[in-house]
């Protein structure tokens, strides 16, 4: 097992989640379930296509998209069946919901190639699943070039993070900090286009230890643009 297995199944432990499906899952004290997506992605529309849109205009290029933090509908319905097998229970019977949490700032982060970043723009969520976040940013040549080194597939140069406030939940035993990467396809498409981007994932959380009831806690689940096994630009 890699180092990144490894810290990806501390956190799930350490946070109450198991994976089904490519979802996070748990159990509540009812016997019911709540969900939560493993790591932002684009939006799509109803055609199927993700919402990304890059579009050079002489000196000046436009970024836009639209960020998601969700988990498709089919892909629900595949986690309610395998746990509905599990408990042995007719599928419509089983409860499935979202986490409760508090989905704040959303940022689009542009990169240095190095592991640094910075803050292109920043946007708040929807606040309701799948908690979209819009973005349309205006870019420099300098900065198209780094977007573009995104989108031909190079790690470290675009990167989407939702910052995430987890309701009210027992506290663990103990202090953890966990950090996980996972590789996901994303289509995306431009005005001319389907542009190759790349995303490895990268969650972390923060977990303060005590008894009785918890904190809130904070986490943050980030999309780094790179190795989405498209076509390059």
């Amino acid at each position: 097992m890699n180092a990144d297995k490894e810290a990806a199944d501390a956190g799930d432990l350490a946070g109450g989640y198991e994976e089904v499906q490519g979802v996070l899952v748990a159990q509540d004290a009812d016997g019911g379930w709540r969900y939560r997506a493993r790591a932002p992605g684009l939006a799509r529309g109803p055609d199927g296509r993700a919402q990304f849109t890059l579009v050079g205009a002489g000196a000046i290029t436009m970024l836009a998209l639209t960020a998601s933090w969700g988990v498709p509908a089919a892909t629900l319905d595949a986690v309610r069946a395998e746990l509905a097998a599990r408990a042995q229970l007719p599928a419509a019977q089983l409860g499935l919901a979202p986490a409760p949490v508090e989905v704040g700032t959303v940022r689009l982060l542009l990169g240095d190639g190095a592991g640094g970043f910075e803050e292109l723009a920043k946007a708040q969520s929807s606040g309701v699943p799948p908690y979209h976040a819009a973005f349309n940013v205006m870019l420099d040549a300098e900065r198209a070039d780094k977007v573009r080194k995104a989108l031909g597939g190079e790690r470290g140069w675009l990167q989407l993070r939702y910052e995430v406030r987890d309701g009210f939940e027992p506290r663990r035993s103990s202090d953890a900090r966990s950090e996980e990467s996972l590789a996901v396809d994303v289509s995306v498409r431009d005005a001319q286009g389907e542009a190759g981007v790349s995303a490895r994932i990268d969650y972390s959380e923060r977990i303060e230890a005590d008894s009785g009831r918890g904190e809130p806690r904070e986490r943050s689940y980030s999309a780094d643009a790179v190795d989405w096994g498209l076509p390059k630009q």
